[in-house]
């Protein structure tokens, strides 16, 4: 994606949210639509602000806005995904994108594989199912796909290994 479209996406996805200006919290204590913005548009591996994380898994209202400003922002995703499963392969598709979970082999952990459209574009995941979110930094692809080892010794990567091989979870690719 490029830097004008990724910028025209933003745009859209702040216009959709910030239909009302006001403080960074409303009247009900609900975080404002540049708490979510600060929050949707994080690294992966920057601090979590906890007052908006617990917002958005408790207010339905707070959470769809959330939501929103992802899919917003988001190069693909899939707000309730159709997984398939042989056993020995997890596969499903969010846009242009198709994730693959790879099972262990005896010399490593359980990879996660996501190939199509502008894998070098992708700089993030987040996957949402209920309460529950983990966001995971992507590394750069290679010939057009990203590999993530799902190590047990990684919490955040064994939460998205699980959470991924369930229909129920929300994915997206940032």
């Amino acid at each position: 994606m490029s830097d004008e479209a990724r910028l025209l996406a933003e745009i859209h996805a702040a216009r959709a949210l910030m239909r009302e200006s006001g403080p960074a919290r409303d009247a009900a204590g609900r975080p404002g639509a540049a708490s979510l913005w600060a929050h949707a548009t994080r690294a992966a591996d920057a601090p979590v602000d906890v007052a908006v994380a617990r917002a958005i898994r408790s207010d339905p209202a707070t959470a769809r806005g959330y939501r929103a400003l992802l899919a917003g922002q988001a190069i693909a995703h899939a707000p309730r995904a159709i997984a398939a499963s042989d056993g020995a392969l997890a596969a499903r598709r969010v846009g242009a994108f198709t994730l693959e979970i790879l099972p262990a082999t005896e010399d490593g952990p359980p990879l996660l594989v996501l190939r199509g459209g502008e894998a070098q574009a992708l700089r993030a995941i987040e996957a949402m199912r209920g309460d529950e979110a983990v966001r995971l930094a992507l590394p750069p692809a290679i010939d057009g796909a990203i590999l993530v080892a799902l190590d047990p010794a990684v919490p955040e990567a064994m939460r998205l290994g699980a959470m991924l091989r369930d229909t129920d979870c929300a994915v997206f690719l940032l």
